[in-house]
């Protein structure tokens, strides 16, 4: 009994923490949309951008994003496909969203838990 009791609490809890994580709905998040766009959907569902604080030891393509109004670029790589990352937080939640081209075409997205 005391089994069968620890394996309905565990099954339970993966239950519980997969339908946490199915709350945050990120089905827009398409390869090849915008960033603003994306930005923008992000922003109205309670994503919040973080500020970059150390966007003095990022690279200079990330200085001219961020000077643009773009604070949350978290780095970006200046060379063939001009890649970016970009960090919002929402509640216990950090997103990461990498972007290609100058045009910050959405490539991939990364979401996990704080730390």
């Amino acid at each position: 009994m005391l089994i069968l009791t620890k394996v309905f609490l565990f099954n339970f809890l993966i239950l519980t923490a997969v339908n946490a994580c199915a709350e945050t709905d990120l089905s827009f998040m398409k390869k090849g949309t915008s960033y603003y766009d994306a930005r923008k959907v992000l922003v109205d569902k309670g994503w919040k951008p973080v500020k970059n604080m150390n966007m003095n030891n990022s690279s200079l393509y990330a200085q001219e994003i961020y000077l643009q109004g773009l604070e949350e670029v978290v780095d970006c790589i200046s060379m063939e496909l001009d890649a970016c990352t970009f960090r919002f937080t929402q509640k216990n939640q950090v997103l990461d969203v990498k972007t290609i081209t100058r045009q910050l075409n959405l490539e991939s997205f990364r979401n996990y838990k704080k730390r």
